[in-house]
């Protein structure tokens, strides 16, 4: 994120949240340089702080090509995700959402002749054309990402049979 997409940035948010923003929101593993580079921070101050994300649960590290790296607690994202899509959307808004991620999966599917997104890049080697490769690799792509989207939203609605509306208690 450059600068001029994120006026005042340096002004108007603290170090911390500078921080924190950027490294909950890798979809990839980060050094604490690169991190600190993007919050526009110093590499200690952005080691202090991720430190304290570590141990607050909110970040997982791991060595990469004998570096630090940093991504956020998938575990912790995927209940976020839950969370938000539960608090935002209704049960039936969920059920459409969801009916339209599997019509697409299914026209996938079918438009590809295959069952899987990995089924689809093997697919890459029977072609010679570097653009039919180019769109099997995107497709897959979105394809993982619209089954993650429908576990995400199945999983969400079962919130609504476990925490209904209704306050009386349940039995024990």
């Amino acid at each position: 994120m450059s600068n001029a997409e994120r006026p005042g940035w340096t002004e108007s948010v603290s170090a911390a949240d500078r921080v924190r923003s950027v490294a909950t929101t890798l979809s990839e593993p980060r050094t604490a340089n690169w991190i600190a580079g993007e919050a526009e921070v110093a590499h200690e101050t952005a080691s202090k702080y991720l430190d304290r994300l570590v141990a607050d649960g909110k970040l997982e590290t791991s060595e990469a090509g004998g570096k630090t790296v940093y991504r956020p607690d998938p575990v912790g994202q995927y209940l976020a995700e839950m969370h938000s899509l539960y608090a935002d959307h209704t049960a039936d808004e969920l059920a459409d959402r969801l009916t339209e991620i599997t019509d697409q999966l299914r026209r996938w599917q079918d438009e590809y002749d295959t069952e899987t997104p990995n089924e689809l890049r093997a697919a890459i080697g029977e072609t010679t054309d570097a653009a039919t490769a180019d769109e099997y690799r995107r497709v897959a792509g979105e394809w993982e990402q619209l089954q993650y989207r429908r576990s995400l939203v199945e999983d969400t609605l079962r919130l609504y049979d476990r925490f209904a509306d209704d306050a009386t208690p349940a039995p024990v």
